[in-house]
């Protein structure tokens, strides 16, 4: 597989698997993602204490699962993930929709009073466990590296780019995974230590800087640029120097038809059951 268009049309991302689809970063939303139709799916990670690879957005624990309510985190806060262990994190549930994607049946929150048997699907995944499904389902993988480098103390944030290089090796992932950042010195870290891995630099909607100067520092394969102020010539401009566009997220059909005239070659977005 390439960063290349699939007949004509862009990859299909979901969004941190899919969010609209079930919670976000699990693998029930992977697995449901991959009934939609998606390519691939966009994830986040971080590290614990015992220096493990999770799935989460936040640099906290609080809106995506249960911890305000556990009683191993309650008690102890703050619930940052380098604070806890594996095991203790693995205890959460992290069955919840954020407000906008919530359906009806999520309402009164029921992962306040889930039982013990929650499924594996509905907890906080390892990136070895991301990486395991995504190869059984022959989907892409885009690693976000979250940056760590100011809110993570020592060496856990420090080696995150090795630790996570070295998982997609164990895992024979290599030709299925783009590892991307907002910290540009992440993926530029990440081409040295891997330089067939392909990265892609992720940038705010409101960027006004060159890509193509941010892709070459970096190393970079691709460019992640937010969508809202995107133009269609600075697409054209990046695509014909060889580099990929991967906009994130895009969730209204108006802007994924128009972005795919553009010429885009992938589209992020927590719908993917709508392309």
């Amino acid at each position: 597989m390439s960063l290349s268009l699939i007949n004509k049309r862009p990859l299909i991302w979901a969004h941190r698997g899919g969010r609209s689809l079930a919670p976000e970063n699990t693998l029930a939303a992977v697995r449901k993602a991959k009934e939609a139709g998606a390519d691939g799916w966009e994830l986040d990670v971080q590290v614990t204490k015992d220096g493990e690879i999770i799935l989460l957005h936040d640099l906290n624990l609080l809106r995506s699962t249960n911890a305000s309510v556990h009683p191993v985190f309650a008690v102890n806060p703050p619930a940052l993930p380098w604070r806890f262990a594996l095991e203790e994190i693995k205890q959460l549930s992290a069955n919840v929709f954020p407000r906008r994607f919530c359906p009806p049946k999520y309402k009164r929150q029921p992962w306040r009073d889930l039982p013990e048997n929650l499924p594996d699907d509905l907890r906080i995944p390892t990136l070895v466990e991301a990486l395991k499904l995504s190869r059984e389902l022959d989907m892409w993988i885009n690693v976000e590296i979250k940056d760590l480098s100011k809110a993570v103390p020592g060496s856990l944030g420090g080696k995150i780019v090795e630790k996570v290089l070295g998982i997609i090796r164990e895992q024979s992932m290599d030709d299925q995974v783009v590892v991307s950042s907002f910290n540009h010195d992440y993926v530029r870290r990440s081409k040295e230590i891997a330089p067939h891995i392909l990265t892609g630099v992720l940038t705010e909607h409101n960027f006004d800087g060159d890509p193509l100067e941010a892709a070459r520092k970096a190393g970079a394969d691709a460019w992640h640029p937010g969508f809202r102020f995107l133009t269609e010539e600075k697409v054209k401009a990046v695509r014909e120097a060889g580099v990929a566009v991967n906009p994130y997220t895009v969730n209204e059909v108006e802007d994924m038809q128009r972005l795919t005239k553009w010429g885009v070659t992938g589209l992020v977005t927590d719908y993917p059951q709508n392309i």
